[in-house]
């Protein structure tokens, strides 16, 4: 306990200030508390003129979008809430109780999660100093899940057999496992197509280290 909270305190401004990203009511969120946070960002050099415009800017576009589709969108999904349970709902369901049984299917559940807003916010903006600012906040990951989904895929790539393997050959193989939508065949076809590729693949270079073995001469 006292190494955690060890650990939090020390961090403890930063877990502060980077929270204000997790408002999706971004009419909420003060230029003060934005400012901040950029005094975080150590490695990358942020225009505060730049990034009050910025986020001026996308203010006032989060404000217009809401005001402008807001009732658009609730009167849809309340239309669309009604058609599915409509189309749900026979003669046998339908009681006394009708509005009651209504309210209990329908979805009330319509949250959004707050990088998906940024995302959706800055795509197709040139906002150079709000966008170094979001990525610095999204880049911290809120759990060690990813992370031991990678070790768990890398475990089995680097096995008993395989422990010469570089560092850089590991990587490639995981890029490719994580990234990649091909199926295996798919990627077998594609690589058929790619010698030189193939080349690399069949050549002792992927190793750190090359075993030396006598020849047998007969």
């Amino acid at each position: 306990i006292d190494y955690i909270e060890k650990y939090y305190n020390n961090y403890k401004s930063l877990y502060q200030s980077i929270s204000i990203f997790d408002e999706v009511y971004i009419e909420k969120v003060e230029w003060k508390s934005v400012q901040q946070c950029s005094a975080f960002v150590v490695n990358q050099t942020i225009d505060l003129n730049g990034l009050y415009n910025d986020f001026n800017h996308i203010k006032s576009k989060y404000i217009d979008l809401k005001e402008r589709f807001r009732g658009i969108i609730n009167h849809e999904t309340s239309s669309c809430d009604d058609c599915n349970l409509q189309d749900n709902l026979d003669d046998s369901d339908v009681s006394d109780d009708e509005p009651d049984v209504k309210n209990k299917h329908k979805k009330t559940n319509k949250s959004i999660r707050p990088d998906h807003l940024w995302a959706y916010l800055l795509d197709g903006e040139h906002l150079p100093s709000l966008r170094k600012l979001v990525e610095f906040v999204f880049a911290i990951p809120g759990s060690n899940a990813f992370c031991e989904s990678v070790f768990s895929h890398m475990k089995c790539l680097w096995n008993n057999n395989r422990t010469k393997m570089k560092h850089d050959l590991v990587g490639a193989e995981l890029k490719i496992k994580m990234n990649t939508h091909l199926t295996c065949t798919e990627f077998y076809d594609y690589l058929l197509t790619k010698p030189n590729i193939l080349n690399k693949i069949r050549s002792s270079d992927k190793y750190s280290q090359i075993a030396k073995m006598p020849r047998i001469y007969q």
